[in-house]
């Protein structure tokens, strides 16, 4: 098939689905990803994998994760670093810990696929999460914030471990590389920071030139792909190095009007071109998997399910003062773009099968279906107050 006409079918169909879930208080990305298993082998087999469609999955990625890291503050994450550690332990390391142990040992899983597939169906998801702190007016909370915070370090772990398995042999100078960049990033942040005024009016100046957003715009695009080129000749993925340059693009960098316009125009490409073409060509990729993986992805959701939404519902009570237990439970139960994300690297380095890619993919979804609903409903009601008072 032309790959145009692939590309149209692609992002015509997933938009649809996308939308037809949010209708339905769904997670878009679910619409999407079944939008693709649809179109591909699995259904209707109308469009194939090919080395063309991994192309643009790839550039979409970069674009996905750098807005991601655009919309975290390294100041959020310093504050609330030891808080939402404590939580990154409860809804991340522990339940993902014991999903790889159950699948080294009983299920005989290698350890990189077990690991992989434990830390794709495990990681709670920024993407959704974010969405649904801002949601339910959490986001100027410090309750909020340490969640986020929390997911945040998730993330960061999470890529740090894909990104070392791809290449397991260099782990002895990957791990130091990755510890100097955070400590010459913070230093640059830090350095930002203190000169942010004159930072602030350099931007502001080029913003006010002809053609200065446009330039503007280049630059960071260019600075992401400059650290994720860093990233990768250091044998790192690039999602990290996009990821953190996002994060220097901040309000104390090119100021609040600049950092909105950029974070707007960003949003406005993912949202209604990149996200539906990456998780659509991800969803190209499931197949029908064998019965014996079924019972996998059965134990695999329950633990993410019992004991992650189980611990992070009673560590939750010691932590946060004004978000109840049931609430931050629900919203650390988000799954979406990371796993997706994580999954996909792995079986293009041969880690996971198809199969294995398969469940990672559907317990993702099922996750986040089901443990979303737990948000209690007064963040809902509020919302959507909000959202009246606003139309």
């Amino acid at each position: 098939m032309d790959i145009i006409i692939a590309l149209l079918g692609i992002l015509v169909f997933s938009l649809i689905l996308g939308e037809l879930f949010e209708k339905f208080n769904l997670p878009a990305v679910a619409g999407e990803l079944i939008s693709g298993v649809i179109l591909g082998p699995a259904v209707l087999n109308w469009i194939q994998p090919n080395g063309v469609l991994t192309g643009f999955s790839e550039v979409s990625l970069f674009f996905i994760v750098l807005l991601i890291g655009v919309e975290v503050t390294v100041d959020l994450l310093r504050k609330n670093t030891s808080r939402g550690f404590n939580l990154s332990v409860t809804s991340f390391i522990i339940p993902v810990t014991l999903m790889f142990v159950v699948s080294f040992y009983v299920f005989h899983l290698g350890i990189l696929s077990a690991l992989a597939l434990s830390i794709s169906i495990g990681v709670p998801s920024i993407s959704i999460i974010s969405v649904l702190i801002k949601q339910y007016d959490l986001l100027e909370t410090v309750d909020g914030q340490i969640i986020l915070a929390s997911v945040v370090l998730t993330d960061i772990i999470a890529f740090s471990i894909i990104s070392v398995e791809t290449d397991f042999i260099r782990i002895i100078y990957i791990v130091p590389a990755i510890v100097m960049f955070m400590v010459l990033f913070f230093i640059l942040d830090r350095y930002i920071t203190r000169n942010s005024n004159y930072v602030v009016r350099i931007f502001e100046r080029l913003h006010a030139r002809e053609r200065g957003e446009k330039i503007i715009f280049s630059s960071v695009i260019i600075s992401g792909l400059l650290v994720a080129s860093i990233f990768e000749f250091l044998g790192v993925s690039y999602i990290l190095g996009a990821f953190f340059a996002g994060m220097l693009i901040s309000e104390v960098m090119v100021g609040k009007e600049l950092q909105g316009i950029l974070t707007r125009t960003l949003n406005r490409i993912n949202e209604g071109f990149f996200i539906p073409i990456f998780f659509s060509i991800a969803g190209l990729l499931v197949i029908i998997p064998k019965e014996s993986y079924l019972l996998l992805m059965l134990v695999m959701s329950s633990i993410s399910i019992v004991v992650g939404g189980g611990l992070t519902y009673f560590r939750s009570g010691q932590l946060l003062k004004m978000v109840k237990r049931r609430t931050t439970a629900g919203i650390l139960g988000g799954r979406g773009a990371v796993g997706i994300i994580i999954a996909t690297i792995a079986v293009r380095e041969s880690i996971i099968n198809s199969d294995m890619y398969t469940i990672a993919v559907v317990a993702t979804i099922t996750i986040s279906v089901i443990m979303t609903p737990f948000i209690q409903r007064q963040h809902r009601k509020s919302y959507e107050k909000k959202a009246d008072s606003e139309t």
